[in-house]
């Protein structure tokens, strides 16, 4: 809420604008004309930030996690702009979390050719796991993780419960996270499933993959319309061997096969997602066979670039090394509609 300058550490600064909210303009323009740096890396799509950097006679490129999935003429007038930019010759590479978020700006008109996909190493994997088996009960443990919003399905998931259980299916679900915790909470309240939510706030990454790991099923019910990249927490809930139960995503679908990888539902019906979970937790050989296939899943979304090496060859040796060049999405085969 301040503007100042802070040095954690030598050879780092960290500069506060004093921005009261995302809708303030001007202040990202003006600290990229101060900067005097000899690379830039744009590392979320704010349209003042990239006019800014393209503005410069800076080294430049943009490093991203989201996606573009609304509908109407807006959105498509957003999209049209955001690929405008990013195609701009400032920027260098552009990169966005896996694969199928890279996929998906290559399909409305960002430049495939100077596309790479990014990822981060993982503290846990399948292999270091035991698959698992369903435990037929009364009650069953849900697990979700992120912000707690109701486009990221929070609010299915309490309507999910509540359904299940007038059906006799009672279902313990935790939520790690921060965000719209109160009005999930009265939602809770109203439907008569409050008993069954436990909201704990912010959570250590190593506390989430426990949580996952002592679940039933883990869920990542984001709506369509979600700006998703893909979500760290999936990783995580495919390490973890614990069934997945989650939406038909733009970006899970070219990864997670229904009845493969995990069990898919219509994003933001939460009736369907009631029919998936009950599914999955009524199936003792579909639970087992997700629960197998952790191994294939994290197969699948291996190959992007690691997130380290990519800036440092990036910052080192510009487009033209070669370990960038062997990443690059042009190397890949387009992904199928």
């Amino acid at each position: 809420p301040e503007a100042r300058e802070e040095r954690p550490l030598d050879g780092l600064r960290i500069v506060s604008l004093g921005a009261r909210g995302y809708a303030d303009s001007g202040l990202l323009h003006e600290a990229v004309a101060k900067d005097r740096s000899d690379a830039i890396v744009v590392h979320f799509p704010n349209m003042e930030l990239l006019r800014a950097v393209i503005g410069t006679n800076c080294r430049s490129m943009a490093v991203l996690a989201n996606s573009y999935n609304r509908r109407g003429p807006k959105a498509w007038l957003e999209r049209w702009r955001v690929a405008k930019l990013l195609n701009d010759p400032r920027f260098e590479l552009v990169s966005n979390h896996c694969l199928p978020a890279t996929n998906h700006l290559a399909s409305f008109g960002v430049d495939r050719s100077k596309l790479i996909a990014w990822d981060v190493p993982h503290r846990f994997e399948p292999k270091a796991v035991a698959p698992k088996t369903l435990a037929l009960g009364r009650s069953f443990k849900v697990a979700f993780a992120g912000a707690i919003r109701a486009d990221k399905g929070v609010a299915d998931l309490i309507r999910a419960a509540a359904q299940l259980r007038k059906d006799g299916l009672e279902l313990e679900c935790s939520f790690a996270g921060s965000g719209e915790i109160e009005e999930m909470q009265a939602l809770g309240r109203e439907l008569g499933v409050s008993d069954l939510l436990d909201f704990r706030g912010l959570v250590p990454n190593g506390d989430v993959f426990g949580l996952f790991r002592n679940a039933d099923v883990v869920v990542v019910p984001s709506h369509k319309e979600y700006t998703e990249g893909f979500p760290l927490t999936m990783f995580e809930a495919i390490g973890s061997r614990t069934p997945i139960v989650c939406s038909d995503h733009p970006m899970f679908v070219p990864v997670l096969k229904n009845g493969v990888h995990a069990v898919l539902f219509a994003g933001g019906d939460a009736s369907a997602f009631a029919d998936a979970l009950r599914h999955v937790l009524t199936d003792g050989d579909l639970y087992a066979r997700l629960s197998e296939n952790a191994d294939l899943t994290w197969a699948a979304l291996k190959g992007p670039a690691d997130w380290r090496t990519m800036l440092t060859e990036w910052i080192l040796r510009g487009r033209n090394s070669d370990w960038i060049d062997r990443h690059m999405l042009a190397r890949e085969q387009p992904a199928s509609a």
